[in-house]
């Protein structure tokens, strides 16, 4: 049987202490490239080289057995310290430290195997990005052991050796944990060696979207496994798309949602482990073994691009989803979402974008299951203006039985400077998209008499016409109108709407 080294998973169990003893890494979730994930050969009469109990297996490659191999020739062939060399035999419980059967295999911890530090790349910063503890721009390399903070409003791309991508969501953490390039040997002809780059992104808080450069079919280390691991769970991915995001506030526990390919979703403290496809997702519950594939949300319906929302009301809204509990959007100042400057959950399809500053904004909106899940993504793109007025302080009070509609001025720097008088138009409707007007009114000053209105909720559409400015820029106002209007008090400010 020909002698091959092949990336091997084996579902962790969570003994910390043997890890630290042992210095082996979490397991990984996948096979590597160009070998498959070998399973122990059923073989009833052979020895088992995988004993059901023993210590925690992390990730390793595998490794069969050929006839008069002994284990120092083993640790030879894959140029492991003789110092190291009953590692081998600890993590694979042999005993008297014999090999098992010819044909058989044993695991060779990553950890034991020669490999060559490599660096990632910051490569893309947005608004407050940390480097362990420091504030860093575009450019700076990054070596094992980095930790890369994103705080409120920022985000930060960082290339990973092998070319994938990982970005940092506003407001987390995430630590570069390993990135080398491993050697082992790939077979016993000519004594070739194989080569792949490894690397391990463990995020601390907050929430991590990746494309992980997809496989080639030339076996190089071009395209090699990423695993992004949580406090609860690790991830074992190739070629595909992906969100990883830590518990929270919001949500008790970490989850995991694949937009594209396929991942190993491996829940650490219950030693299981499920696949998840493209349009899946799972969370990861510490106290449960099984896991569940859930089909994320599809993405919700949004406005079409161009949309123009100015200030102060700059609220961006969609239509509900069924089956979202809540809905998350993110704003980003590019469409390729590199520059992302806003992250926020809601419980309404809606998302108050003031913060941000003037100019074109490009938008993804999600659904948000009952399990925490993110959905698919809806994507549009909206200006964000600073009107050219704004009526300032509009209020209603009851005068003799009459509301009175009142405001202190229309108003901003640039409307000031502006010569002639000013007409206030009025719509006012019991409905918000005015289609049947119940009044149409004008006012040159800073005051006029609405319409006698029963109890109810009421809408007023405002817009301004000046002899040099005229525009169709509108604000939003609910009037709440009590059974008895002296129970509005002297003077009701009016409520402003998206």
């Amino acid at each position: 049987m020909p002698n091959t080294a092949c990336f091997r998973l084996r579902n962790p169990r969570l003994h910390l202490a043997t890890w630290v003893l042992m210095g082996l890494t979490v397991p990984a979730a996948y096979a590597e490239e160009g070998v498959q994930a070998q399973a122990t050969p059923a073989t009833p009469s052979s020895v088992a080289a995988t004993p059901s109990a023993g210590p925690v297996r992390g990730s390793s490659v595998t490794h069969t057995i050929q006839q008069g191999e002994t284990l120092d020739g083993v640790c030879r062939k894959f140029k492991i310290a003789a110092a190291n060399c009953l590692q081998i035999s600890y993590f694979n419980k042999l005993e008297n430290n014999r090999l098992p059967a010819p044909g058989m295999v044993v695991y060779v911890p990553l950890s034991l195997l020669p490999f060559k530090p490599e660096q990632a790349r910051l490569i893309q910063t947005a608004g407050k990005v940390q480097i362990n503890g420091q504030e860093a721009r575009a450019g700076v390399r990054l070596d094992e052991n980095t930790r890369i903070t994103a705080e409120a409003d920022s985000s930060a791309v960082v290339e990973l050796a092998d070319g994938s991508r990982l970005k940092i969501l506003p407001s987390s953490v995430a630590d570069i944990v390993h990135s080398r390039t491993y050697t082992a040997p790939e077979s016993t002809s000519g004594g070739k060696f194989m080569q792949w780059i490894g690397s391990k992104i463990r995020l601390i808080q907050g929430a991590a979207e990746s494309a992980v450069k997809k496989k080639d079919k030339t076996g190089n280390a071009d395209s090699k496994p990423v695993e992004v691991e949580t406090v609860t769970s690790l991830i074992g991915v190739r070629g595909t798309q992906f969100r990883v995001a830590a518990a929270d506030r919001f949500v008790p526990f970490d989850r995991a949602e694949v937009l594209e390919g396929s991942v190993s979703n491996i829940n650490t403290w219950k030693n299981s482990e499920i696949a998840l496809n493209g349009g899946q997702g799972a969370v990861v519950d510490p106290n449960k073994t099984e896991m569940q594939a859930i089909p994320l949300l599809p993405p919700p319906t949004v406005p079409e691009k161009g949309q123009i929302l100015r200030r102060p009301n700059a609220y961006w809204s969609f239509s509900p989803a069924p089956g979202a509990v809540a809905y998350r959007v993110i704003a980003a100042s590019d469409p390729t979402f590199n520059d992302i400057r806003f992250s926020e959950k809601n419980t309404l399809p809606q998302a108050d974008l003031s913060r941000l500053e003037n100019g074109v904004w490009h938008l993804r909106a999600r659904a948000v299951d009952a399990q925490g899940l993110e959905g698919l993504d809806a994507t549009s793109a909206i200006e964000l203006r600073q009107p050219a007025w704004l009526l300032r302080n509009p209020s209603v009070q009851d005068i003799q039985g009459r509301l009175h509609l009142s405001w202190t001025a229309v108003s901003t720097a640039d409307f000031e400077a502006l010569p002639g008088a000013t007409t206030v138009k009025i719509d006012l409707a019991s409905e918000g998209t005015f289609s049947t007007p119940l009044a149409s009114l004008q006012s040159a000053g800073n005051e006029l008499v609405l319409p006698k209105l029963g109890p109810g909720r009421y809408h007023l559409r405002i817009g301004v016409d000046n002899a040099v400015l005229k525009n169709d820029e509108q604000q939003f106002f609910v009037l709440e109108v009590p059974a008895s209007t002296y129970d509005m008090g002297y003077n009701l400010l009016l409520q402003g709407t998206p």
